[in-house]
């Protein structure tokens, strides 16, 4: 579209919901306002299924070799964070069926597995902002 490759017009999304809502899901668990789970469940899925397709159309622009190492870093980085969303995706899905009603004592692993997500979406994303900026030059 416009001369711009597809996965640099996609690749926002997961990462502004994936940090909003780790953000969501922390202020819940250790703010205690338990309703911001249900905002969280659902910026968590929505970032998964925005990070799989981030993950499909990045893969495709793996084909420039100019900048390889640096590409091949950006992408698996991208595809352990887009599987990590996804699995979080997953985990909170079937923690949702199970007891609709979030309450624990401590937090719950799909939490953890969420807030290590956005700290690796947020590499992520720092290591293809340099790659752009590097084949920018």
């Amino acid at each position: 579209m416009f001369s711009i490759p597809f996965h640099f017009l996609l690749v926002h999304f997961p990462i502004a919901l994936a940090i909003s809502a780790a953000i969501c899901d922390a202020r819940a668990h250790w703010g205690k306002r338990p309703e911001l789970h249900r905002v969280g469940f659902t910026l968590s899925l929505s970032a998964a299924a925005g990070a799989a397709l981030a993950m499909l159309t990045g893969l495709q622009l793996l084909g420039d070799r100019a900048h390889a190492a640096r590409a091949t870093l950006h992408a698996g980085m991208g595809l352990v964070t887009g599987l990590t969303l996804i699995a979080v995706a997953m985990a909170r899905y079937s923690a949702a069926a199970r007891e609709p009603d979030y309450k624990a004592s401590g937090p719950p692993a799909w939490l953890i597995l969420e807030l290590g997500a956005a700290v690796a979406v947020t590499a992520t994303a720092i290591t293809g902002h340099r790659l752009v900026l590097e084949v920018l030059r």
